[in-house]
């Protein structure tokens, strides 16, 4: 399981890796965005159907810029950038539930293929 998490944060952080950012956010759009956000990943009826996998990355990308401008809520940024991850994670495995890649990832990972 260890495995599948280090291979799915991977999947998770190279897109993001490349998003640029034209411009850092403002503190009130920091904290706007965060508080619309976590009641979408949050809520009882998920409001996640239209965001998808590269929506979740701008969030983070966004978020973790908000940690530098508004280091006084770091840590709501910090709880909903991991709301974030755990979302795409999900998703990530229900993907590989849903195409039978579970044993395939295992034999790949245990013969050293990362």
């Amino acid at each position: 399981m260890k495995t599948i998490l280090l291979v799915v944060a991977f999947v998770i952080a190279v897109p993001a890796l490349g998003q640029e950012v034209k411009h850092a956010p403002t503190v009130d759009q920091c904290q706007a965005d965060q508080r619309l956000w976590l009641s979408k990943l949050e809520g009882p009826e998920s409001g996640l159907d239209d965001a998808p996998f590269s929506t979740l990355n701008a969030w983070n990308a966004e978020l973790d810029q908000c940690k530098a401008v508004d280091p006084q809520n770091h840590f709501k940024y910090y709880n909903t950038t991991s709301e974030i991850t755990a979302e795409q994670f999900i998703r990530a495995q229900h993907f590989i539930d849903r195409h039978g890649l579970h044993d395939q990832f295992i034999a790949e990972d245990t013969a050293g293929k990362r």
